[in-house]
């Protein structure tokens, strides 16, 4: 969209609280844009355009203030109308795993940073489901780093567009008898999705098994296929030793546990962590070493405070307003 064809632009104030400072994503109905608060805090505001029903902000906003006390979840701030806008202010996130899995030579990830997101995940996944819901779209794409140096290690999940409340009956989770629908992407979503069976927490669990696979070994078996039907006869091929040969053994019963799971089955988490775990110390993994990226940022970070220092008559710049601009979000170095 051109910029004068957009009501909401770069300069505006929302709610005399927010001055939009730069566009992230542009559209004709939906807008991402970041923005300053009175505090000079940058947070993101998402805006979609007010059609008088039940919007995806509007479902978002809801969903991040019920799961709010989550280090896993992307802060709520406030959600309003703007214009012609419902419109969501919410903590700025940095990348997501396909940025950050992009910057590399070769598309995939250490086993260490695939174990330490294993766990992050799981527990995230743990919050979200404990709070009644079912995500059902977990990719890559919706797991991002926080946006400081104190917080690029911490994975959040985002886009809560699709997220569903688990059925009960008088307070019992119960399997829901009408049929479903596809639910996620192609690539990550489980066999029930494919089957139109209505998607429980085993299901997340599924399509996280396949986010860990695809970025240790690079891909999946499916990646290259577009077509639907001959993706869900790969993923019913591809199991066990098949699809975790590169893995290690833990992952094997890390698989086991999650088919073993039906739609009122609670998932024993804790238990999911500890495979990640073993599978760490059988590898002498320190799970408490930084990720990658943390260390390939930090780097950057130094690279552009020693040129800003010999450009600048200041001894440093600020460090609140330091961006790593080769990442495709921007990295704010906090105190």
């Amino acid at each position: 969209m051109e910029e004068e064809d957009n009501p909401i632009k770069v300069g505006d104030i929302i709610k005399d609280c927010y001055k939009i400072i730069r566009s992230i994503t542009d559209g004709s109905d939906r807008m991402i844009f970041c923005a300053l608060d009175t505090s000079m805090k940058q947070v993101a505001i998402k805006l979609e355009l007010d059609t008088g029903e039940q919007t995806a902000v509007c479902i978002e906003a809801a969903i991040l203030k019920i799961l709010d006390e989550s280090i896993h979840i992307p802060q709520f701030f406030r959600y309003g109308i703007h214009l012609n806008y419902k419109f969501l202010a919410m903590e700025l996130m940095g990348p997501n795993l396909i940025d950050l899995v992009n910057y590399k030579n070769l598309y995939k990830f250490s086993l260490h940073s695939i174990l330490k997101f294993g766990i992050q995940a799981i527990e995230t996944l743990q919050v979200v489901h404990s709070k009644g819901f079912v995500h059902r779209d977990i990719k890559p794409g919706n797991f991002l780093i926080g946006n400081s140096s104190n917080t690029s290690g911490i994975l959040k999940l985002v886009d809560f567009e699709l997220c569903k409340k688990i059925h009960k009956v008088d307070g019992i989770i119960t399997k829901p008898t009408n049929k479903g629908k596809f639910r996620g992407s192609l690539m990550y979503a489980s066999l029930n999705s494919h089957k139109l069976v209505e998607l429980g927490r085993n299901d997340d669990l599924i399509s996280l098994l396949y986010i860990l696979v695809e970025l240790y070994n690079g891909s999946l078996p499916w990646s290259d296929i577009d077509d639907e039907e001959k993706i869900q006869n790969l993923k019913q091929h591809y199991h066990g030793r098949k699809l975790l040969k590169w893995l290690p053994k833990q992952f094997l019963e890390f698989e086991s546990c999650i088919l073993s799971l039906d739609y009122t089955t609670d998932p024993d988490y804790a238990y999911l962590i500890s495979l990640l775990k073993q599978a760490a110390s059988e590898n002498e993994i320190d799970l408490n070493a930084p990720f990658e990226w943390e260390e390939e940022m930090n780097e950057e970070r130094d690279r552009i405070i020693k040129n800003h220092t010999k450009k600048s008559s200041y001894s440093s710049p600020d460090e609140n307003q330091t961006e790593l601009t080769e990442y495709t979000a921007t990295i704010i170095e906090e105190e």
